[in-house]
């Protein structure tokens, strides 16, 4: 039988009014560029999910809760992050390179892996130096009310720097997407959390630290604070 028009139309998976075939390198550009956007929120999610299980868990048995201003920073933070990813533009030249096909293999797996490694080790060496400073107390009252502390204060700082390096590391720009520079809110959004952060372990900014409802900290533990920050940041970028 003749064929109609519109016949191809039908059995084909998409269709196009342009008079040439650019719409076939448009499809691959956007498909990469929603692969490698899918990737990465796996892995962003999945590193958060892990640090934020252990710091509350450690918080928690302590009988020490996030402060509403905190968690209010934290979670504006995770927003503007993840809204600044799915908003990522795809590059106009098409790489020769393919992105990953998913996330069960050796490279996806053993990268969250080291990095949740670096994480805990400094959660736990940071934990470990607190508790020198501000023992345990013998009857924890779990459900008691929002209190300043140092576990509080110290926890929180280094989950906040702990966020942001999983978005920093884990960012896949160029030869798929805009890298991270020509990504402005995303990055200026992350300036910014790390200068709070750093702002508040140093305490550069006594009346930032009160408005967080941090506590005030020794010169030493600071300079341990600001050391252990910057280790984790890098180290996980070095994984």
């Amino acid at each position: 039988p003749a064929l109609k028009l519109g016949d191809a139309s039908c059995a084909a998976p998409f269709t196009s009014k342009l008079a040439n075939v650019s719409a076939v390198t448009n499809i691959i550009r956007q498909g990469r560029c929603a692969l490698v956007n899918t990737i990465q929120m796996y892995k962003i999610l999945a590193l958060n999910c892990l640090i934020s299980a252990y710091s509350l868990s450690i918080i928690y048995m302590a009988g020490v809760k996030f402060g509403d201003g905190q968690a209010t920073v934290s979670g504006l933070l995770l927003s503007v992050c993840f809204l600044s990813i799915s908003r990522g533009k795809p590059l106009e030249k098409l790489s020769k390179q393919r992105p990953q096909s998913g996330i069960f293999n050796v490279y996806i797996m053993g990268s969250i892996l080291s990095q949740f490694a670096v994480h805990i080790a400094t959660l736990v060496y940071i934990t470990t130096e607190i508790y020198k400073l501000e023992p345990r107390e013998p009857q924890v009252d779990l459900e008691k009310e929002f209190a300043p502390s140092l576990l509080n204060t110290g926890i929180f700082i280094i989950q906040l720097v702990q966020q942001v390096s999983t978005f920093a590391v884990n960012y896949q720009g160029e030869p798929f997407r805009e890298n991270i520079r020509s990504n402005k809110g995303m990055y200026y959004g992350l300036l910014g959390v790390t200068g709070l952060a750093l702002a508040s372990a140093t305490e550069f900014l006594p009346e930032l630290n009160e408005a967080m409802k941090f506590v005030p900290m020794t010169d030493d533990f600071k300079i341990k604070l600001t050391l252990t920050l910057l280790l984790d940041f890098f180290g996980s970028w070095g994984v």
